[in-house]
């Protein structure tokens, strides 16, 4: 049955109410997966896919690896558990190349967030380098490393994100300037910028990009399009995006013509 408790053919239901039964179903539960949408409904992969895609392309979700999650409020923002059971895999090969990056010697800032984390997590083994952090967990993570120096941006630690933002943090950021700055957002889009649901986040990350020669973003394909509530910076303000292979070819060009470093990772 569908949510209205009417009785469902699923082997000879038509496109649109497939469409219609499969968005009743995400509102109910925030995520579906491909496979269990393409055996509940006998039909292949591939047409669920292309279902998919036809509904995030009305705006009416979005899409990650293997199905769907809910659109949300501007100002939504799910927990930081919630997120890291997201496009995992995609997110640590991100994370791997941004690590790549970081060279013998370097001042780097890494932001909070579960892509960001991953970068933490593959940091190189065989160099030194200094690591400044405004996420708890961040720091902790990096302190287990005995060749990286770490330093804590404090403020006020907002529960949701494990970041410390505010007053406290923008006065801790004075004098100190990076030579990478890694920071992960929840929307990019080429009128809008990069944005995140936290307004007090935003401003801290508009702060480190300033502080910053060069600003890596750290986002697998579904932040692309997206809107959030609090803008940190413009697409030019930023030097690379490091992102996973499923990003629309278009956007790519479109983000080279703004003079923007597109680096696609391998799954």
């Amino acid at each position: 049955m569908d949510s209205q408790g009417n009785t469902v053919n699923r082997k000879h239901m038509l496109t649109g109410h497939r469409r219609q039964v499969i968005l009743e179903q995400l509102n109910s539960h925030m995520v579906v997966k491909t496979s269990e949408l393409s055996e509940t409904y006998a039909v292949s992969p591939m047409t669920i896919r292309n279902d998919l895609n036809a509904l995030a392309q009305q705006g009416q979700l979005v899409r990650v690896h293997g199905g769907a999650i809910a659109r949300q409020w501007l100002t939504a923002e799910p927990s930081y558990d919630d997120k890291a059971n997201i496009n995992r895999l995609e997110k640590e090969e991100i994370g791997r190349r941004a690590a790549e990056l970081i060279e013998e010697g370097m001042a780097v800032f890494i932001g909070n967030g579960t892509t960001t984390m991953e970068t933490i997590r593959h940091l190189p083994r065989d160099r030194r380098f200094r690591v400044f952090t405004n996420a708890l967990n961040h720091a902790l993570e990096v302190s287990k490393l005995s060749h990286v120096e770490v330093f804590v941006v404090g403020g006020c630690l907002r529960e949701v994100s494990l970041a410390m933002v505010g007053r406290l943090a923008h006065q801790a950021l004075k004098g100190i300037y990076f030579d990478l700055a890694f920071l992960g957002v929840n929307g990019i889009s080429i009128e809008h910028g990069l944005t995140i649901p936290s307004l007090e986040e935003a401003e801290t990350a508009a702060e480190i990009i300033r502080h910053s020669q060069r600003t890596v973003i750290v986002a697998d394909h579904t932040k692309f399009g997206n809107i959030a509530h609090g803008k940190i910076a413009d697409i030019t303000d930023i030097d690379v995006i490091i992102t996973d292979p499923e990003l629309d070819p278009g956007v790519v060009e479109n983000l080279s013509n703004l003079d923007v470093e597109i680096n696609a990772v391998m799954l």
